[in-house]
This record gives structure tokens, C-alpha cells and sequence, in this order.
């Protein structure tokens, strides 16, 4: 009968990534999932976030800021079923303000697909209010050369 190794928790089932949000925790850290799931119905997409509770064992020791990998393992605790299993990028230690998110690979397909959010006339109507402003510039340079 072979022991036991304590520390090691073997993997199973789901990998994700995702940005670590809070390490208050002893050996535990809360992880930060981005979700966009298109509705085709209202054709927009939804962002949602789901916060995971994830091991955080001591050779790896994430961060806040760092995105890692996390998979799931067995039940650890009540409300941990999942283990950090390496970090991707290091981050500074603390979350910067509107820290950049990576988007779905679902809503990356449908702007390939569909060549973006907005349609041809709002395209156009936004070229049309630069050259408005430009107008409007060129026009107030003109007064003040007249004066």
C-alpha cells in the first residue's frame, strides 16, 4: 500500500484562467473569471464575473494581481474544489484600475464573423462627425484671422 504524499492534490475535469482578486486567506486565494456569453436573441453580448475560491499551494504562492491557472481537484473545504496550478504573468501585487481583460473566444468568432459591433451607418455617421469638427475648427481659425 502506497502513503499518502501530504501537499499534493491530483487534478481533474475543468482548467481555467483567470486574475487573482484577494490572498487574505491562508493558503487559499480568490480567483476572477471574466464571462461574455452572446444572446443571440437581443444580439448583444453579457459580462458576468464569477469569483472561485482556489488552493494556493506554498511552492506557487499567487498574488494579488497575478493571473494563474487554476483546475479542479477534489474538495478541499467547504467552499474550495479547485488549486492554482501556475501563474501565466505576474502582476504588481495589487489590481490597477480597468486592468486589461481578454475577451471570450465566443464574442472574439461572432467580431470576425460579423466584422465588429457596430453597423456600416454608425461607422459612417462617425466619420461624418469628424469632419463636422474639423470644419468647425478650420472655421474658428479663420475668425481669428479675420480679426
Amino acid at each position: 500500500m502506497a502513503k499518502k504524499r501530504k501537499g499534493i492534490y491530483p487534478t481533474r475535469g475543468l482548467i481555467f484562467s483567470g486574475i487573482v482578486v484577494s490572498d487574505r486567506a491562508k493558503k487559499t486565494v480568490i480567483v476572477q473569471r471574466d464571462l461574455v456569453s452572446y444572446i443571440p436573441k437581443y444580439q448583444r453580448y453579457a459580462r458576468k464575473i464569477s469569483k472561485i475560491a482556489a488552493h494556493n499551494p506554498e511552492n506557487i504562492n499567487a498574488q494579488v494581481g497575478d493571473i494563474v491557472q487554476i483546475a479542479e481537484c477534489r474538495k478541499i473545504s467547504k467552499t474550495k474544489a479547485w488549486i492554482v496550478t501556475k501563474i501565466l504573468k505576474k502582476g504588481q501585487g495589487h489590481l490597477q484600475p480597468g486592468q486589461v481583460k481578454e475577451r471570450d473566444e465566443a464574442q472574439a468568432m461572432h467580431m470576425r464573423k460579423h466584422g465588429g459591433f457596430a453597423p456600416k451607418e454608425e461607422k459612417d455617421s462617425k466619420a461624418q462627425k469628424q469632419k463636422l469638427q474639423e470644419q468647425n475648427i478650420e472655421e474658428k481659425e479663420q475668425k481669428k484671422q479675420q480679426k
